[in-house]
């Protein structure tokens, strides 16, 4: 492929023909869920021009529809008629008919997706297994989604039961923690964690968010102006790169014209359900209040849920107590009666 053209999402309806007959490869971000789970929505897929010969029942190709809009869907059948190559195409999580589409309207195949900056090309063996099996399925997936989705939703569920209980043992903290601690890692994020972060806190499956992982980069690239993230990594095998974020606080300063926030504050507190328990979000913590300390912060601050009990002995443990911010009391009251939740603020001295 000689060139490489990036198209945002909203220069896409613009696409034409043209690029793919001058040999380009088109790169933009998938918007919609007709397509899950072989492309989500915010993945970057790339299109590469095609001939007749290339294109394969299970592929997934780009092709302009009736109301002059670009679509990318997977092909389940191919037939000729009057001489021509017609196809047969639908998306794997759509529940509507198949769309027939001439040859002469499909404008490229879908070469690679990439998500969370791992990228899958799709012409390996495997995934060419894996198209096969889509397309099969396809005249199916009315009745089998509904049926994959609730069965997914309660397996997790039963398994997020079983570890809490597991959790609340005192007997699983010091495993986890005599078995984990070496292999846990605090430092403050950097650009390249920006993926593994959209991730943590699901920015990535948030359809109102453009482009998260973009927007993560541009903040870890100025920690002094957007905040501080810390993370905890663990450390997977022996290759470097491969570190899992699997725990994440954000450390904000705040000036006096930003009252009630005045001063330093932790937000954010995120620690995956998986490794709790593990004393993740004390060492957070920590960290985050060793910063503050060097950058001279004589105190540091914290919202907190009133009913989170874990996270509140936690903080109690390490020294935080309740206080009274008018303003933001007012604030947090309001919040209360929308949620239903109650957050309080918690500070912390830690000019010694």
């Amino acid at each position: 492929m000689k060139n490489h053209i990036f198209l945002n999402h909203s220069n896409l309806l613009k696409l034409n023909r043209e690029l793919l007959e001058r040999d380009v490869s088109i790169r933009f971000q998938a918007r919609g869920f007709s397509m899950r789970p072989f492309i989500q929505n915010g993945d970057f897929i790339t299109v590469s021009p095609i001939d007749n010969s290339c294109i394969r029942i299970g592929d997934v190709v780009l092709y302009s529809t009736a109301k002059d809009t670009v679509v990318v869907h997977r092909i389940i059948n191919k037939y000729g008629k009057n001489g021509n190559m017609n196809l047969v195409i639908k998306g794997d999580a759509s529940f509507s008919s198949p769309e027939k589409v001439d040859m002469q309207n499909v404008l490229g195949k879908v070469v690679s997706i990439e998500r969370n900056g791992r990228e899958r090309r799709l012409d390996t063996k495997p995934y060419r297994i894996i198209g096969l099996f889509f397309a099969g399925i396809s005249p199916f997936s009315r009745w089998i989604y509904p049926i994959g989705s609730r069965v997914k939703h309660k397996g997790r569920k039963l398994l997020g039961i079983i570890l809490e209980k597991l959790q609340s043992l005192r007997l699983y903290g010091l495993l986890v923690k005599k078995l984990m601690k070496e292999n846990i890692r605090y430092q403050i994020a950097v650009p390249a964690d920006a993926s593994s972060l959209s991730r943590l806190y699901r920015y990535n499956r948030q359809p109102n968010l453009e482009n998260p992982t973009d927007a993560l980069k541009e903040q870890l690239r100025n920690p002094k102006d957007s905040g501080y993230w810390i993370v905890a990594k663990q450390k997977i095998g022996r290759k470097e790169g491969r570190d899992k974020i699997v725990g994440g606080v954000t450390l904000a300063r705040f000036e006096p014209d930003d009252y009630p926030y005045e001063g330093w504050w932790i937000f954010g507190m995120k620690v995956n359900w998986r490794y709790r328990r593990m004393g993740i979000g004390e060492e957070l913590t920590k960290m985050a209040m060793d910063i503050a300390a060097k950058y001279g912060a004589s105190e540091i601050k914290l919202l907190v849920f009133e009913d989170a009990i874990p996270a509140n002995n936690l903080y109690q443990k390490l020294g935080f107590r309740r206080v009274s911010i008018p303003e933001l009391d007012e604030q947090l009251a309001e919040e209360a009666r929308e949620t239903s939740r109650r957050r309080i603020v918690l500070t912390k001295n830690i000019q010694s």
